[in-house]
């Protein structure tokens, strides 16, 4: 059954480090590449309304840590080397092939996939660790 009973401070410090993950990861570490890859300017952004994006990516980021906090419980995790592998598994089976398969019909890069999916890998793996030592 799904938990309520989880650390919901945890939840919250992870859901705001995943956003800024995910602002240095598109901004400063792979925000040119990944214009380039998914043909995104600058131009085609400014001015526009992004509070959209950004609630989804909020949204997201909370479901996240919530559904993974659960997961841990389920499976009795509560060390570093768990949470790491837990947060490695939830990616190498939901996300990453997933994103895989995306880009594969969408005929884009494999750069973009990993773009893409890496930064949901290393926010996984920090959601893992974690929600399972603290």
């Amino acid at each position: 059954m799904l938990s309520f009973d989880v650390n919901w401070i945890a939840i919250l410090v992870l859901m705001i480090a995943n956003m800024a993950l995910g602002a240095v990861w598109y901004g400063p570490l792979f925000g040119k590449p990944w214009m380039n890859a998914t043909g995104i300017k600058m131009e085609d952004i400014e001015g526009k309304n992004m509070m959209p994006p950004y609630a989804v990516a909020i949204l997201n980021s909370f479901l996240m840590a919530f559904v993974l906090a659960n997961v841990l419980i389920w499976a009795g995790v509560e060390t570093l080397s768990g949470g790491l592998l837990t947060g490695f598994l939830m990616w190498l089976g939901f996300t990453g092939f997933s994103f895989g398969v995306n880009h594969a019909f969408e005929l884009r890069s494999a750069y973009l996939w990993f773009i893409n999916s890496a930064m949901y890998l290393v926010g996984l793996l920090i959601m893992g660790a974690v929600l399972a030592i603290w």
